[in-house]
């Protein structure tokens, strides 16, 4: 666990005082995660707020939950906000009483996309979690010189247009291969998340319980995709992966737009070499952010205040155009400053405009389930099927038995 501290350059002796006595300056420790962009904005808060003093406390993502958990219990080094992904949230959604309810102070609904705002409610809406942050709209990011070697368009509305469906994908596969070498995709967890994320990431059916029919339907794709030899079988992010993203030994990346950054870390001397443009099927959405309030927060209300400054939509786009992450507040889309924003990495790819179309399109039901467990168990049977050769039916049928188990508690 990594932990980095930042406090507010003003010592306290030195803040304006009243009637000889010194102001009382509002203390507030916020919990982050590395490239959440917002540590930048929390010092802009700041000294635009003299009389408030933030300590931010920077774990890794894997982290948080366990930290956070054993903070609420144990009611030490307790955190005023934290940052949470979409999948911790459902997590900690059956803690109710242990987090403050955001519509006491507030209600800021009509700045946000409806879905992600529903995200951060509880199921009976009268109970607001979080305010959202950003979000994970996918879009397909492709090589441009292996299109073009394999006779394929290589400009980015073109490219849309021939890869509007998972079919139409394979068969551009099916010809980079013959015709480059190259495989079509990174890995099959990227298909999977891409193609479950297009109905709602759903794991478990509303009513039963049992596994959702898309979850099948998303293992089927990605093992498609492999047996048709498309698949480089490269965990994101990995050594391996970063230099096949250089030599060009895959031609797509299903791309939410927080895996830029990665991108632009691991293989910078790709930058122009790829593009970006609309991903095939349904619009999909992987993962996003929000700020939570736990009720052991010394100062609720300052908390609140902070986190809704750095979620408003000027606070959004200043993050987007700062750091890449991506607005979760759709009046941000319409100005001048986001629809101008150009990737020179991506081919100058205009990358507002290509996610938002995405999020503005994006369904989503309310979900709540905590959907960690069986994901885990996805994501480690298909490593098993692409970097080990395991049979993908038995490994299928092995993941839907330990499913049953746990979900039955057997």
């Amino acid at each position: 666990m990594s932990f980095l501290f930042l406090t507010s350059c003003e010592p306290e002796s030195a803040l304006p005082s009243v009637n000889g006595n010194t102001s009382q300056v509002v203390k507030l420790r916020v919990w982050l995660w590395p490239g959440s962009g917002l540590e930048r904005l929390v010092k802009k808060y700041m000294a635009d707020h003299p009389g408030v003093d933030v300590e931010i406390v920077s774990f890794q993502f894997d982290d948080v939950l366990p930290g956070l958990m054993t903070s609420l219990a144990t009611k030490a080094d307790t955190p005023d906000l934290v940052l949470l992904e979409a999948s911790q949230l459902n997590q900690v959604k059956r803690f109710q009483n242990e987090f403050f309810n955001l519509y006491d102070y507030g209600d800021e609904r009509e700045h946000y996309l409806d879905w992600k705002w529903r995200q951060a409610e509880s199921k009976d809406g009268g109970f607001l979690f979080a305010m959202p942050v950003d979000i994970g709209p996918v879009a397909l990011a492709y090589r441009r010189d292996l299109f073009q070697m394999a006779g394929l368009p290589i400009e980015r509305e073109e490219v849309a247009e021939v890869l509007t469906n998972w079919e139409q994908m394979e068969q551009v596969g099916l010809e980079i291969k013959e015709k480059t070498g190259a495989y079509l995709i990174d890995n099959l967890t990227n298909v999977f998340m891409s193609y479950l994320n297009q109905f709602d990431g759903y794991y478990l059916t509303p009513m039963d319980h049992e596994l959702d029919p898309h979850v099948k339907e998303a293992w089927d794709q990605a093992i498609r995709f492999h047996k048709l030899g498309l698949n480089a079988g490269l965990p994101s992010q990995s050594s391996a992966w970063a230099a096949a993203a250089v030599n060009g030994k895959f031609a797509v990346v299903l791309a939410p737009s927080w895996l830029h950054g990665a991108f632009k870390k691991v293989a910078p001397s790709t930058a122009g070499v790829w593009d970006l443009a609309r991903a095939p099927g349904l619009p999909s959405n992987w993962s996003g952010t929000c700020l939570a309030v736990p009720r052991t927060s010394r100062n609720p209300h300052a908390a609140y205040e902070l986190a809704q400054w750095l979620t408003a939509p000027a606070q959004q786009l200043d993050n987007f155009i700062g750091s890449g992450n991506f607005p979760s507040t759709p009046e941000s889309y319409s100005t001048r400053e986001f629809l101008e924003v150009r990737d020179a990495f991506f081919h100058d790819a205009p990358v507002g405009q290509i996610y938002s179309y995405t999020a503005l399109r994006y369904k989503a039901a309310y979900n709540d389930f905590e959907y960690e467990g069986i994901e885990r168990m996805i994501k480690e049977g298909l490593r098993r099927v692409e970097s080990e050769g395991a049979d993908p039916e038995h490994t299928w049928e092995d993941i839907v038995r330990r499913f049953k188990q746990t979900n039955t508690g057997g």
